[in-house]
């Protein structure tokens, strides 16, 4: 079906013709329009879901020379007028509503612009590993719940056509493999078979089923989606082609209306829904012959497929372990339960069978068990439910149906909110926080936030008057915390991330904290008005300290006694629940000798073990290891006393275990590897054992932390009736620091906050009100003179600027720092790069403001600034930079060649873009998530591999002079990446997929072309003649290069690969294309100008394209004598307009009203302290200055303002500056060899 629609807006028209969908209510407007260019929006609803992907063409009546779109990759480009779009790998479901995208579109001029969009849905895609290969259990099901970037969250339910009684094991089986996942409610053992195959078993609280096995758990991948095959060990098989077909479950409205969503479109958990009133229930009779005397329900919210309810048992009889009947009128597909374990459901799933979690499983009378749930269910009707807990008396009356009090009960005991009251300075306004339980060591609170400002996506801020250890959410991701454990940076889930006027966002969370005080919490919302200087942090009503029983009996609906757990060491009732570490007890003690606080010869100073819960077949013991040595990942050997059957942990990867099943090897996960001196690492596990012997003895010890245990102390165990036990190690740590030394390489012994920056002769003095730091001038050796050559009559002090662009590369490195760094406020970070994969990746450049090393740009600014060191050398040498230029480029070109880790294997980008952008702070002090991306046969990347090979290329001619050894070894480097970009071809963000959202490639052919030339031109200067002058021209006429390219960038390297082939060649094909590609940009050519004289292509990064033609033409100039007066001058220009002819400054730290404020995380921080998103937001100039720094430049009216908040004007990249210095360099060479012209 096709539908054709057009509206008229601000003489823009869009015209969008739809495949899929239905005929009506297809809406499209332009958001905004401007001097050559607007920004357009399509709306397309869809009528059925979307699984597998999608496909946009988008056609335009007019050429555009710049498309712009953020959530879709551009996969090709037909002469700037039909624009081919395919989903992210974020966004390639949808299950309803409609599909909708914001873009910009640069056209020529203001005609009015028409475009039509053509929707495609893609069919499954082909997996690596088939249904034929695997075999299923028969009748299983899985649910694809959600997926974002990277990320898959599905559940699978497997009929049990016998009972589990002792435990069972489940493979999962993908058709692609999978890099890492997580499980809730089972144990991640691991994967077997490289990414394809991982295996599950049971936790204790679930080692029986009955009916059937429900397991919903998280997948991280980088290729394509993978479909799910489970297979339950020892359960009858079938073909995985021959079983139910994977679903994603049907979505329809709520059939009550007692309570609206106010988080539009959002549908899937807890978080998007904001109750008007809790729902007050009639009575009604149990749902069976009996339940629970006294016994009541609440509903406190739903939404579509959800109901979100509570039930309230009084406790008549003293237990200390329990298991609950959950039961439902109708069929529930899940349910959520945070404070019970799930056991297992029926086999109509009308009833869930739930046990006590370690901190509750004693109840005493007079008490009141409260426990919160979500139920999410596929019928038509929504379910109500009654319960029925063990031990305590039946009744067949009706229930007794509560509402909601004023203030949400936990246990009998009201937890009151605080009104809107901030720990920092700033909260958002009007947001409260909610205490709903509490227990040792842990507080499960909540939060809501009023919304005031629309947003489609958000991060948040959830900070906290104390340290705590580890939060579980539900509704967020989390991405990092801080490095002292006081603030935790949140993103949206998929579900969402749209909030508008309003709406509530409320959130439940658990924090789980080991100091003596509860922290309380506040929160900031992105987007979002703040308030609260000088406000109280939000307050909580603390519970008594003990049970206080009730001296008259009351109904259920009233407050009974207080169920209390404390932290204390001593028991203060019946009813305190203790979960320390060590503890003591009112009864009979039996005292134990040990040999040696070490079970073997060494175990870790000052660790200490207990024993948590001991029952027939399993303990659950705990360890806790002080931390005195800083790592980025760990592993633990964990030795008991006798042999163990099997070990299961949430918190470490079980690797293997020794023969003898006595010791066994656990290694961090991806988001736990960061252990920090101070800190502790403590660790809870389930050993489940068949011997006589109970394994309640037990050491741990932790990599590269000191070892202590000679065999000759003794230690004392305390065994109590709760058969608590502690064992410490004999000999505590020799040392131990609150906060980890700072030690940074190359650090001046003193460093004066405050004082101008010590500069070379000849250096302008600039004052900005920033705070500056000491910067050494000189490397440890040098050929060089000890001044740069001045010339009379040079507008600016070119020296001086190529000298301060080359302290920003030094700013943007990434690794273990020299010593010879100059930028002293930069210190190591992140010299674990690679360790996910086992490689070094150390080195390297920041991309830009923020820590991911992408692949691309940082090789085309590599391959930029290595030509413009080849071109204009004598520039570098006069202005005392050679040396600095030499070290400068080995750094990026030493971490290439530790990414060229084989024939066809090449790391092309490490740390994910979604995580590092909700940081904000110091790279060493970022804790988060930090993946390595390989290219290889199996995921191609030929434009990274590609422009790789040019930048080593590039660079051998550099270095061939100084270290020819250096420089072959890397032009070997680069001819076989070029061979491996050549043979397995195909665009790097489809196998790197998390780059499409920052880098998305528009194709291949213009680095193969790049790469072969600079391959020739490196040979041709080592005296060795190859065929790469003839692949590099194959590939100029098979991609059609010799077009007009639209600019010079990271992405597009035509105008590069043809001046490149002219000065090869000198064939007159290719001087027509640079000419082509260099005319457009001069004066009274296309490209728009802003009235004070800056060439302006777009308004994202606009000094960066300037600057680029500005360097093409200086070498062009060189060749081509006919035009060398037009490009000279237009470079001179350019490159003037950014250091002032602009009237101002456009690089930091140079010359007259400079940038202060770049959106920089390192340089926004203070010297010392916490660093964070209030430095973000802070007024005033970044206390670092950046200098050297290119920013993105003015808009068309040559205005700008400082804000580092506005990326697009203040944004700095490594790609902005690479050709920016290579410019200055030639125009410094101008003056010196007296052409000013």
């Amino acid at each position: 079906m096709k539908f054709v629609t057009s509206q008229i807006i601000n003489a823009s028209i869009l015209w969008l013709c739809l495949v899929i969908g239905q005929s009506n209510a297809l809406q499209s407007t332009v958001v905004d329009t401007w001097n050559g260019g607007f920004k357009g929006r399509f709306d397309i609803p869809l009528s059925e879901s979307i699984s597998n992907g999608w496909r946009i063409t988008l056609t335009f009546s007019q050429q555009v020379t710049n498309l712009q779109i953020s959530n879709a990759d551009i996969v090709s480009n037909n002469n700037n007028r039909i624009y081919v779009l395919e989903n992210k790998s974020y966004n390639s479901i949808f299950t309803r509503g409609s599909l909708k995208m914001d873009f910009i579109a640069n056209t020529n001029g203001n005609a009015g612009r028409r475009a039509s969009v053509e929707l495609e849905v893609l069919p499954p895609p082909t997996p690596e590993r088939g249904p034929d290969e695997y075999q299923c259990t028969c009748g299983y099901r899985v649910d694809y719940i959600d997926s974002w970037t990277g990320h898959l969250k599905a559940r699978v339910t497997i009929p049990l056509s016998t009972p589990a009684t002792s435990g069972w094991t489940l493979f999962l089986q993908f058709s692609d493999p999978v890099s890492s996942m997580q499980v809730f409610n089972g144990d991640n053992r691991g994967t077997r078979d490289n990414g394809f195959i991982y295996k599950v078993k049971n936790l204790q609280h679930n080692a029986y089923v009955t009916d059937q096995l429900v397991q919903e758990f998280i997948v991280t991948f980088t290729g394509l989606q993978p479909i799910i095959y489970p297979q339950l060990k020892d359960s009858t098989s079938c073909n995985c082609t021959d079983v139910m077909t994977t679903s994603v479950p049907a979505t329809k409205a709520s059939t009550t209306q007692a309570s609206q969503t106010t988080l539009q479109g959002s549908t899937h958990g807890p978080t998007s829904l904001t109750t008007q009133a809790t729902e007050r229930m009639a009575q009604t009779v149990c749902l069976v012959s009996s339940c629970t005397c006294g016994s009541s329900i609440t509903v406190k919210g739903r939404w579509s497929d959800n109901v979100k309810g509570e039930f309230s048992i009084p406790i008549t009889t003293a237990t200390n372990s329990w298991n609950l009947e959950l039961r439902f009128s109708v069929p529930v597909d899940n349910i959520q339960i945070w404070n019970a374990g799930e056991v297992s459901k029926s086999k109509d799933q009308t009833t869930y069978y739930l046990v006590n979690l370690n901190n509750n499983g004693n109840l005493s009378p007079g008490q009141i068990l409260t426990m919160e749930f979500i139920a999410t269910y596929s019928g038509t009707e929504e379910p109500v439910w009654d319960v029925k807990l063990s031990g305590q008396p039946v009744c067949g009356e009706p229930l007794a149906i509560t509402t909601q009090q004023s203030a949400v009960t936990t246990q009998g005991t009201p937890l009151q909110t605080a009104g809107s009251g901030c720990l920092e300075s700033i909260c958002t306004c009007g947001s409260n926080v909610t205490v709903l339980d509490r227990w040792s060591g842990n507080v499960r609170g909540e939060f809501n936030i009023p919304i005031t400002t629309e947003t489609n996506s958000w991060n948040l801020e959830l900070r906290f008057s104390a340290p705590v250890d580890d939060i579980q959410i539900w509704d967020a991701v989390e991405v990092s915390s801080s490095a002292d454990q006081t603030t935790y940076y949140l993103v949206n889930a998929q579900y969402n991330s749209n909030l508008s006027p309003g709406q509530t966002l409320a959130m439940e969370f658990i924090a789980t904290y080991s100091g003596a005080q509860e922290p309380v919490w506040d929160a900031r919302l992105s987007g979002q008005p703040v308030c609260g200087p000088g406000q109280p942090a939000p307050q909580t009503t603390q519970p008594s300290p003990t049970t206080q029983s009730a001296s008259n009996t009351q109904s259920a609906s009233n407050t009974q006694s207080t169920v209390t757990t404390q932290s204390s060491t001593t028991t203060q009732s019946v009813a305190t629940t203790q979960s320390s570490t060590t503890t003591q007890s009112t009864t009979q003690q039996a005292t134990t000798q040990i040999a040696s606080g070490c079970l073997v010869n060494t175990c870790t100073c000052g660790s200490s073990i207990s024993v948590v819960t001991s029952l027939s077949g399993s303990l659950i013991g705990e360890f806790i290891i002080p931390v005195t040595t800083a790592t980025t990942s760990w592993d633990v050997k964990l030795k008991f006393s006798v042999p163990v059957d099997d070990i299961q942990m949430s918190h470490a990867v079980v690797v293997s275990n020794s023969d003898d099943k006595k010791t066994y090897y656990l290694r961090n996960r991806y988001d736990n590897g960061n252990l920090s001196p101070g800190q502790t690492l403590r660790l809870r596990f389930v050993a489940l054992y068949s011997g006589a012997e109970e394994p309640s003895v037990y050491d741990a010890e932790l990599s590269d932390q000191p070892l202590c245990g000679d065999g000759q102390s003794t230690e004392q165990v305390t065994q109590s009736a709760t058969t608590a036990k502690q064992i410490t190690s004999s000999k505590p740590s020799a040392t131990t620091t609150d906060q980890p030394a700072t030690t940074t390489k190359g650090q001046s012994a003193t460093t004066t906050a405050g004082q101008p920056a010590t500069t070379t002769p000849g250096q302008s003095e600039t004052t900005t009100g920033q705070q500056t730091a000491t910067i050494k001038v000189q490397p440890a050796t040098t050929t060089q003179g000890t001044e740069p050559v001045t010339v009379p009559g040079m507008p600016y002090p070119y020296y001086e600027v190529l000298e301060k662009s080359i302290l920003f590369y030094e700013a943007q490195r990434s690794g273990t720092l020299p010593s010879s760094q100059r930028v002293t406020w930069r210190h190591n970070s992140f010299e674990n790069d690679g360790n996910d994969n086992g490689v070094d990746l150390n080195g390297g450049w920041f991309d830009a403001g923020d820590y991911v090393k992408f692949g691309l740009p940082m090789a085309q600014s590599a391959t930029v600034l290595a030509w413009g060191a080849i071109e204009f050398k004598d520039a570098y040498i006069a202005a005392q930079q050679w040396d600095w230029m030499l070290d400068c480029l080995k750094w990026a070109t030493d971490y290439f060649l530790k990414c060229h880790t084989g024939p066809n294997e090449f790391y092309g980008q490490v740390g994910d873009g979604g995580a590092d952008h909700a940081f904000w702070g110091r790279p060493e002090d970022y804790t988060g998530y930090r993946p390595s991306f390989k290219l290889d046969i199996n995921n191609p990347g030929s434009d990274v591999a590609g422009e790789t090979a040019a930048a080593l290329a590039a660079a051998s001619i550099v270095f061939r002079d100084s270290d020819a050894t250096y420089a072959d070894a890397l032009l070997d480097s680069a001819a076989e990446l070029y061979a491996f970009a050549n043979n397995y071809r195909g665009v790097y963000h489809n196998s790197i997929t998390n780059a499409g959202s920052y880098y998305a490639s528009s194709g291949y052919g213009d680095e193969l072309a790049w790469a072969a030339a600079w391959i020739y031109k490196a040979n041709a200067a080592k005296g060795v003649a190859t065929n790469h002058l003839i692949e590099a021209k194959n590939h100029y006429q098979t991609f059609n290069l010799q077009t007009e390219p639209w600019a010079f960038s990271w992405d597009d390297k035509k105008a590069g690969v043809q001046l490149l082939l002219y000065m090869i060649t000198g064939e007159s094909q290719y001087q027509t294309a640079i000419q082509n590609a260099i005319n457009p940009w001069l004066p009274g050519g296309s490209v728009p100008y802003t009235p004070r004289g800056l060439a302006y292509r777009d308004q994202w990064g606009v000094n960066r394209y300037s600057a680029n033609m500005a360097f093409l033409s200086l070498v062009a100039a060189e060749h081509i004598p006919s035009k060398a007066t037009d490009y000279h001058n237009f470079a001179k220009s350019q490159i003037n307009y950014m250091l002032g002819d602009g009237g101002r400054s456009y690089v930091v730290g140079f010359g007259n009203n400079p940038p202060t404020e770049p959106h920089h995380r390192s340089s926004s921080c203070p010297t010392s302290g916490t660093c964070n998103w209030n430095d973000f937001n802070a007024a005033g100039p970044n206390p670092q200055i950046l200098y050297g720094a290119l920013v993105g430049g003015p808009n068309n009216n040559d205005g700008f303002t400082n804000d580092r908040t506005d990326y697009i004007y203040n944004e700095i990249t490594t790609d902005y500056n690479a050709g920016f210095q290579s410019a200055v360099a030639g125009i410094y060479e101008l003056y010196l060899t007296g052409d000013t012209s």
